[in-house]
């Protein structure tokens, strides 16, 4: 039942995340997007591995124990840092482009690369 609630949940914030990278102009809010993008498909993969009365399998149990299979856990760790470092870039690239444009909208700065290339 847990499983069930963690996928419906991690459906749910992938839906809003996918909405606010769509629909908003804002760069920031993107990124904020895309991190819930991220976290979303991270709580699918650990709710997903998860069991009902699971045991870790570094304790020795009975015969026909429930082992948690530790694999979407230790996945999820790489994901964290990974997603960590490409968030860190890309919002020094919006830094960047603040710096030059003087503005997080990302259509007004369309437009003004688009008059840049007229020039």
């Amino acid at each position: 039942m847990l499983m069930i609630a963690g996928v419906i949940v991690a459906v749910i914030l992938f839906g809003i995340g996918l909405l606010g990278m769509i629909f908003r102009r804002d760069l920031i809010i993107k990124l904020l997007s895309l991190g819930l993008v991220n976290g979303s498909v991270m709580l699918c993969l650990v709710s997903l591995g998860s069991r009902a009365n699971g045991i870790a399998p570094i304790i020795r149990g009975p015969e026909n124990a429930n082992y948690v299979n530790p694999l979407p856990q230790a996945l999820v760790l790489s994901a964290i840092v990974i997603n960590f470092a490409i968030l860190a870039l890309a919002l020094v690239f919006v830094m960047l482009l603040v710096e030059h444009y003087h503005s997080t909208d990302s259509q007004r700065i369309e437009h003004e690369i688009k008059r840049e290339r007229e020039l």
